[in-house]
């Protein structure tokens, strides 16, 4: 075939002699080997092949024809569930040598509901756990990530937020959680920072203590971010000699700050409250004060089941110590307690029907512990008394 053969008029022929025009004979078509590199093998082979069947290579005079009943084989139709883990990803990771997903991820399921005072709710369209840290007045909230990692998995965690408080419980957590699920040995924990317990064994006189605390609370009189320190050092004032907290110049008092904060609109200001009060209730004292305050029906009103399931670790621990402090106070006062709470309107009987089905098994736990001391008490309206009147008289 030469160069002429290609100028003609392509006007003067028909479509029939246009294609007879360029079908090639066997001696025009020229075979040209094609080397595959050695590296290019596996799933990238794989793939060609299954290509290369989809198509069926025509002969002279028939038509191009797609293969179109080819069934994929199984390595072109697996589809990776994770992604890969991204560059500058959390230093707190590890990986679990294992290929199924969803055994992966019952594993880390099950071992995250065994850390205490953490919370998390498994976001599976983006395969992590967002999840909550929260102890006395110590908070910060956290994310468990997964991706993939050749034929397993890598876990890294993260701090999302922070409070800046000085304590060991994010590496404690990823240390348990890295020991527990990584198929890799595992290094010897660091020790923990520890304070020297002496700091806190100064001694105050009473003035010096009553004067010391007088900051505290004219820090509520302002804005939220001083309400929320405000609730944070009740936090830590709860753990002092109870010498001094049972001082009656501070007692009622605090019981009035704390009832104030518990009732503040600020969320972050409550969770810090409660954990306040739940320090408090411990005292027999306070456990009186607090039962004829606002504090007791709105603990009561925060044991309920949390409507959205994805935002359920944000409030899960303050939902849960609500039901502790609530069984604290029904175990030693269930007379008290109830009859303060249908004062205050709250559906009482309703409520003990549903703690049952309180999804969080802990905060159920608690809630039952209530439950069995509060629904065989029977009280007489007539001699319910003033809220004041009751707390005045407990406090004196």
């Amino acid at each position: 075939m030469n160069n002429a053969d290609y100028f003609f008029d392509l006007d003067s022929l028909s479509d029939e002699e246009f294609f007879s025009a360029y079908e090639p004979s066997d001696a025009d078509i020229k075979y040209r080997s094609v080397a595959v590199a050695p590296q290019m093998g596996g799933e990238y082979l794989s793939a060609y092949q299954q290509q290369s069947n989809n198509y069926s290579m025509p002969l002279a005079g028939q038509n191009f024809k797609l293969n179109t009943f080819s069934k994929p084989t199984p390595a072109a139709s697996t589809s990776n569930r994770c992604p890969a883990a991204p560059f500058g990803i959390s230093k707190n990771n590890f990986i679990i040598n294992k290929s199924d997903y969803n055994t992966v991820t019952r594993s880390i399921a099950e071992n995250l509901k065994g850390h205490e005072n953490f919370d998390f709710s498994f976001i599976e369209p983006e395969h992590l756990w967002r999840g909550k840290y929260l102890c006395s007045s110590s908070c910060f909230e956290l994310e468990v990530s997964l991706f993939q990692e050749n034929a397993g998995y890598k876990v890294a965690v993260r701090k999302v937020t922070s409070d800046c408080s000085m304590n060991s419980a994010f590496t404690n957590f990823f240390n348990a959680m890295k020991c527990a699920l990584s198929t890799d040995l595992c290094p010897a924990p660091r020790k923990a920072f520890v304070i020297p317990t002496g700091v806190s064994l100064i001694k105050l006189s009473d003035s010096e203590f009553l004067e010391g605390i007088q900051p505290i609370f004219r820090m509520s009189e302002h804005n939220n971010e001083s309400r929320v320190q405000c609730a944070k050092m009740l936090c830590d004032v709860s753990q002092k000699d109870a010498h001094y907290l049972e001082l009656s110049a501070f007692r009622l008092p605090c019981v009035r700050l704390l009832e104030s904060l518990v009732l503040d609109e600020s969320e972050d200001v409550r969770q810090y409250a409660v954990m306040a009060v739940a320090a408090f209730a411990e005292l027999p004292t306070y456990k009186e004060a607090l039962m004829c305050s606002a504090v007791l029906p709105m603990l009561f009103g925060l044991v309920e089941n949390c409507v959205e399931l994805q935002q359920a670790y944000e409030t899960a621990q303050v939902r849960r110590t609500a039901a502790r402090v609530l069984a604290l106070l029904s175990r030693t006062h269930p007379y008290t307690v109830r009859a303060e709470l249908q004062q205050q309107a709250c559906d009482v009987a309703g409520w003990l029907q549903r703690v049952a089905c309180l999804q969080d098994s802990r905060t159920r736990e608690f809630a039952l512990v209530a439950k069995s001391f509060l629904e065989d008490v029977t009280i007489d309206e007539s001699l319910l008394v003033n809220d004041e009147d009751a707390m005045l008289m407990y406090i004196h």
